[in-house]
């Protein structure tokens, strides 16, 4: 009789054990803390560089391979994410914080905006891997995108034109150089040939060795070091302080750009908006951050 209990007992255990799946980033055969049905299902909206974050948080909380999840969040870029929360066609983002004309354009149409910070990231600027400059500091960059200092000579490079290339306005880049570096009534008029429309554009135009010697732009950390990576260009150390995974996760490089997930401030209490960003900044949430190449919140 003791037999057959032992053996009931150990087999209840390995029934038990084998319902129980790691947790990975694809969703294959995981099962997250929290889970949602494609019925409740929210509108999930978001910028470039934080795409693959959303992504492999609908493959965890949809419990599906991350191929399938993506047909379930959309990724119209940081302005077209922030238009369609105003407008509800999404309902909820993952972005940098808005800008000024953002906020207002929300303001005026009833709308206010709740952002919760829940990965550390950096604001970066990035050069030719042939400029020999490797530093800069806060207020050398204010004075290029000022148009003050024309010539890479002026900061200790070589005696060649400045090309400082801007992003559209309304994407998340151009929010961020006006908030992290220069008021946006300080900086120069970008003729049309170096205002930037899309992320990959501006590492793209920078690391080109006929246009780019003299070339300098701007953009996130994590998009910089693993969406549109290239041995081209090189990233600037700003204050001394070159960005990395760890001096963004202790928080020496100056420039951090802390992500944020942001909802409509009237969402119910009992939303499952709400339950989504209470998993996004667990335990669980930020290790699927890291997992996926991001530096988590330092101060979750």
């Amino acid at each position: 009789m003791k037999r057959v209990l032992v053996f009931i007992l150990v087999l209840a255990m390995v029934m038990c054990l084998g319902g129980c799946n790691g947790s990975d980033s694809t969703g294959e055969g995981t099962s997250a803390s929290l889970q949602i049905s494609l019925e409740d299902w929210p509108v999930i909206d978001g910028a470039t560089a934080l795409a693959p974050y959303y992504e492999a948080m609908a493959a965890e909380l949809l419990d599906m391979p991350i191929e399938d999840a993506r047909q379930y969040v959309l990724c119209s870029t940081t302005d077209g994410a922030y238009t369609n929360l105003i407008n509800g066609t999404a309902d909820m983002i993952f972005c940098s914080l808005p800008s000024q004309e953002q906020v207002d354009e929300a303001a005026a149409n009833g709308v206010e905006f709740e952002c919760t910070p829940f990965l550390n990231g950096g604001f970066v600027f990035f050069v030719n891997k042939d400029n020999p400059v490797d530093s800069l500091t806060v207020e050398q960059l204010h004075d290029i995108y000022s148009g003050e200092i024309t010539n890479w000579k002026e900061v200790g490079g070589n005696d060649e034109e400045i090309i400082a290339y801007q992003r559209s306005e309304g994407s998340g880049s151009q929010t961020g150089i006006y908030r992290y570096v220069i008021p946006k009534e300080e900086i120069m008029p970008a003729p049309t040939e170096k205002m930037i429309g899309d992320m990959a554009g501006i590492i793209d135009v920078v690391a080109d060795y006929d246009n780019g010697l003299g070339a300098i732009g701007y953009s996130y950390y994590y998009y910089v070091a693993n969406m549109h990576y290239t041995d081209q260009i090189k990233l600037i150390a700003v204050e001394g302080v070159v960005p990395s995974d760890l001096t963004i996760a202790d928080g020496t490089y100056p420039l951090i750009n802390q992500s944020q997930v942001i909802i409509r401030a009237d969402e119910p209490e009992d939303s499952i908006l709400r339950e989504i960003i209470e998993w996004i900044v667990s335990e669980e949430g930020q290790k699927l951050g890291e997992e996926n190449g991001y530096v988590r919140n330092a101060d979750l």
